[in-house]
């Protein structure tokens, strides 16, 4: 069954054909799995081939096109009715003379009837070369870039988005713990991730946990770099390891990170600690309805560059429902974002340094309530030694 309520998916069409009607949008091609998802309760992972959910403005539903074999996928999980989901056959696929485009382009048209045409870019699915396979298929009609349209309405929450992230958080809180308390000398990196993966998919006894992107926690020395997982090596003293963590529940998600320090810790690592911790308690301390999200960023550099560390990226973005990498892509907390917090904006407040000299992760996942910011994770925040 879906995820959701069909009155809560049903808001959420209606929510973005307002915004399709204010950009002057009438037909939305939408290409992201997750806004798949969103839109109809899609749970398949299946965006290594083409597929689309198509909504007119003013429509109660979107129609859903996918591969023949998965609509078995869609039939279990979304809230529409089986005559919504359509199938393009299985004879398209892989098929140098046919391409399913072809058939999703017609369905555009045909449920477009006029008017103007926006689609989604920056899918995994939809490369220049389908692009182009698409467009042919539109004939002489064009189409406009409307990749904006569905982040705008994701960015705040329901009270049943929100319940998800909350179970998440609870088993992100326990797979970085247990995968912190497994280090020792002579344990191999791997047992370590897999200690947390394991963790990641039980879940807690209240709810199993789900894929998402892998967890990152390269280990000395290469701690510098941010996005590297995890080799077969075996733990010696005096080595750290930063945990870039993420649970998911019905492709809702909740990172945490944390570095872990193996042995005593020189004087450095505790002032790199006090130094992202202060920064982070700052930037959380702005988070409020109606604070800017560059406001955010800015209280952070007040607290932080005083430490004299170089920290050149940005300290979170928003996020809810899984990209297949981190962040929503309706906000993010830099300088010169202009966006405006509102209650259930949830985002990721993650202070990063990767740095020749210096690294150090500190992350939660955070809710902006009526009264300021709330911390979905429960972790401790003082400074992690094994």
């Amino acid at each position: 069954m879906a995820a959701f309520a069909q009155g809560e998916y049903r808001e959420r069409v209606k929510a973005v054909s307002a915004k399709m009607q204010e950009k002057g949008i009438d037909t939305l091609v939408v290409l992201k799995e997750t806004h798949l998802c969103y839109l109809t309760g899609y749970e398949g992972y299946s965006d290594y081939v083409p597929q689309a959910a198509i909504l007119r403005a003013g429509d109660l539903d979107p129609v859903l096109i996918l591969r023949e074999m998965d609509t078995k996928c869609a039939y279990p999980t979304v809230y529409l009715d089986q005559s919504r989901v359509e199938a393009y056959p299985e004879k398209y696929v892989g098929n140098a003379n046919r391409s399913p485009w072809d058939i999703i382009g017609e369905r555009t048209l045909h449920i477009a009837h006029g008017g103007r045409i926006g689609v989604e870019f920056g899918s995994r699915g939809f490369s220049h070369s389908d692009y182009l396979l698409f467009m042919s298929a539109l004939g002489a009609r064009t189409a406009e870039d409307a990749t904006s349209v569905v982040p705008s309405v994701t960015a705040k929450k329901s009270a049943a988005e929100i319940k998800y992230m909350q179970d998440a958080a609870k088993i992100v809180d326990r797979a970085l713990m247990a995968g912190a308390d497994k280090i020792d000398v002579g344990v191999r990196e791997c047992d370590v991730a897999a200690t947390v993966t394991k963790c990641l998919i039980e879940g807690t006894p209240e709810v199993g946990g789900g894929p998402g992107v892998p967890i990152f926690m390269p280990v000395t020395p290469w701690d510098k770099a941010p996005h590297l997982r995890w080799t077969d090596r075996q733990y010696e003293k005096q080595r750290q390891t930063n945990f870039e963590v993420a649970a998911f529940v019905h492709r809702y998600y909740c990172p945490l990170s944390r570095t872990v320090y193996l042995g005593t810790p020189p004087d450095r690592y505790r002032f790199l600690h006090e130094a992202v911790v202060a920064g982070f308690t700052s930037a959380l301390g702005a988070v409020k309805p109606g604070a800017i999200a560059g406001d955010i960023y800015r209280a952070f550099a007040k607290t932080f560059k005083p430490s004299g560390i170089r920290k050149e990226s940005r300290i979170g973005y928003s996020l809810g429902i899984d990209e297949g990498a981190y962040g929503e892509g309706s906000f993010s907390l830099q300088e010169d974002d202009r966006t405006v917090l509102e209650a259930d904006f949830t985002f990721h407040l993650i202070v990063g340094i990767w740095e020749r000299e210096d690294s150090y992760i500190f992350s939660e996942a955070i809710r902006v309530t009526p009264n300021g910011a709330e911390s979905f994770t429960k972790l401790s925040r003082d400074i992690m030694v094994r």
